[in-house]
């Protein structure tokens, strides 16, 4: 029996680290990065390739010229896209991270008080709350692959039914284990 008491422990433990990330995922969702830029320039034609002289004609050179300037402003513009992403990122990271830290306090605040009434069920929320202070940003990253896939922000309904059913197992595990676990 001893096993399943440990089993029971780290499950708890992961469950609610898991619970936390899909929960901030779901209502804190992450950043999108921003898309490369498809170029709005007609192909250069190919006989501007076929031979050096056809390369140095006037209308191909006004074309790579072309071709080249809008690239160029296509880059700049994708580079402050990503330099406005990252500033936001950084902000993200640090809000999802002293999340993780509260949560995870919260959890070893209910493990301490929940200490005389069942040591097995204390030791799965102190697990618990190292895991979800340590791992919320990579638990939430894991969270949000798939989501917004077509780069809109905010709530979607799948997150939330994940978010949901992992409380629900959360709290039926809890229940089950502190009915039919003893501490040994």
């Amino acid at each position: 029996m001893k096993w399943i008491n440990r089993l029971y422990i780290i499950f708890v433990g992961i469950l609610l680290s898991m619970t936390t990330g899909f929960g901030v995922a779901a209502f804190y969702p992450e950043p999108r990065y921003p898309t490369y830029p498809v170029s709005k320039v007609a192909p250069i034609p190919e006989y501007c390739y076929s031979t050096p002289e056809a390369q140095k004609s006037v209308k191909c050179q006004e074309w790579t010229e072309e071709d080249k300037r809008v690239r160029e402003k296509e880059q700049r513009e994708y580079d402050e896209k990503m330099a406005t992403f990252e500033n936001v990122n950084a902000g993200y990271t640090r809000t999802a991270v002293f999340l993780g830290v509260a949560v995870g306090a919260i959890f070893a605040i209910a493990g301490i008080s929940m200490i005389k009434k069942s040591r097995l069920l204390t030791n799965g929320l102190m697990l618990g709350a190292v895991l979800t202070a340590v791992l919320t940003r990579l638990l939430i990253k894991l969270a949000s692959f798939g989501s917004n896939v077509e780069g809109t922000e905010g709530v979607n309904t799948l997150s939330l039914f994940e978010f949901g059913f992992l409380v629900f197992a959360t709290l039926a595990v809890i229940f089950v284990g502190s009915k039919n676990l003893r501490d040994e």
